[in-house]
C-alpha cells in the first residue's frame, strides 16, 4: 500500500474525520473571535476541508452533523447571555449525542468511539471555558491607543523617522511623526495623536 493510500485511508476512518471536522470547528470559531493572526482560520480551512472530504465517504446522520453544530451556538450564547452553565450543560449534551450520532456504524465500519467522543467532549468544554473566555476578556478590554493611555508612553522607533516612521508602543506598532530624525532602536515619548498616527520625541536619557 503506497502512502497516498494510507493517508486516504487514514482519512476516511470516522475517528479521524471527526478529529479533523472538531478542529477545524474550534479553529474557526478561534479565527472569528481573534482575527488577523491567520493561524487560526488556516488551520480551519485545511481541517475542514479534509474532515468535510473523510465524512462524505461514510454513512453520515444528518441529525448527528446538526447537533454537533447547535453545540457550538450554545457553547458562544453561553458568553453571550451568561446563562449561569445552563447554555454550557445543553451544549454538552447537544455535542455528545451528536458525535455519537454522526457516523452510522455499519459491519465494514463501526461509528466514532466512545473513548474518542469523550475525550473530545471534554477537550470542547475546556476549550471554550478556557480560551475563548480568555479571549472575550482581551477583546473585552478598554482599547489600549485611547488618547488617556496611550499620550505620555514610551516606545521604541522600529522605522527610523524622518519624519515619519514606525514605532512600537507597548505590544502595537503605529505610524509615527516627530519634529526630528528619530534612528531606529531609539526611544520615544508619545505626545500627541493626530488621526491614526502618534507623534513622539526622543525620550530623554
Amino acid at each position: 500500500m503506497d502512502m497516498a493510500q494510507t493517508l486516504w485511508q487514514l482519512l476516511i476512518n470516522p475517528n479521524i474525520a471527526y478529529l479533523l471536522l472538531v478542529i477545524g470547528l474550534w479553529s474557526a470559531i478561534t479565527a472569528f473571535l481573534v482575527p488577523g493572526t491567520g493561524l487560526p482560520e488556516a488551520i480551519a480551512a485545511v481541517c475542514l476541508v479534509l474532515g468535510v472530504t473523510g465524512l462524505t465517504q461514510l454513512d453520515i446522520n444528518a441529525i448527528g452533523a446538526v447537533m454537533i453544530a447547535l453545540a457550538f451556538v450554545l457553547f458562544l450564547l453561553e458568553f453571550k447571555v451568561m446563562s449561569h452553565g445552563a447554555l454550557t450543560v445543553g451544549g454538552v449534551v447537544s455535542f455528545a449525542l451528536g458525535s455519537l450520532f454522526l457516523v452510522r456504524p455499519t459491519e465494514a465500519q463501526p461509528g466514532v468511539s466512545v473513548a474518542v467522543v469523550g475525550m473530545t467532549t471534554l477537550a470542547t468544554v475546556v476549550f471554550f471555558v478556557v480560551a475563548v473566555r480568555a479571549a472575550l476578556r482581551t477583546f473585552r478590554q478598554p482599547i489600549f491607543s485611547s488618547r488617556q493611555r496611550i499620550v505620555g508612553a514610551q516606545g521604541v522607533v522600529k522605522q527610523t523617522i524622518a519624519p515619519v516612521g514606525t514605532v512600537q508602543v507597548k505590544s502595537e506598532l503605529w505610524t509615527a511623526v516627530a519634529d526630528e530624525q528619530v534612528a531606529a532602536g531609539e526611544k520615544v515619548v508619545v505626545t500627541g495623536i493626530e488621526g491614526l498616527r502618534l507623534r513622539v520625541a526622543r525620550a530623554k536619557s
